[in-house]
């Protein structure tokens, strides 16, 4: 019987270390926090026209649950024109993407995974409609992220 007790006493020690393991296993949170933000000013309007976040870790598209690494464009003023946000890595362009939403719009965005010692660089543009896809007037950022 005291085998028995012995078997079930370490059965059940495994079974927590194991829960344990398995919850720290999930997605970790960022090690180190990588967010960064560009914002664009409109001087027609005196108003920042855009800005363009990247967020290292967090909640991203509504029931996505947590997610690494993703971007946020957002319009933010009734000047007329969208905005368009570029995302460089490692100095390839890996895609675009437009806001016309008007002011107080956001668009969450995740065109690319980002890894430790990346080099990002950020462009936030105004933008005359979703067919242009140079934009005007852009203000780029560029980063070296620290965890990916």
């Amino acid at each position: 019987m005291s085998v028995q007790r012995l078997a079930l006493k370490l059965s059940m020690a495994f079974a927590v270390g194991a829960a344990a393991l398995l919850a720290t296993g999930s997605p970790a949170a960022a090690a180190y926090n990588d967010d960064h933000y560009v914002t664009l000013w409109d001087d027609n309007a005196s108003c920042q026209a855009g800005r363009l976040d990247f967020v290292d870790y967090g909640e991203g598209a509504p029931g996505g649950g947590m997610n690494d690494d993703y971007f946020v464009v957002r319009d933010t003023c009734a000047n007329g024109d969208g905005v368009l946000g570029r995302v460089y890595v490692n100095g390839v362009l890996i895609d675009t993407q437009y806001n016309g939403g008007g002011s107080g719009s956001s668009i969450i965005w995740d065109p690319a995974q980002v890894y430790a010692n990346d080099v990002v660089r950020m462009d936030i543009c105004g933008a005359n409609g979703p067919e242009d896809y140079l934009g005007y007037s852009c203000t780029p950022t560029t980063f070296r992220s620290q965890d990916g």
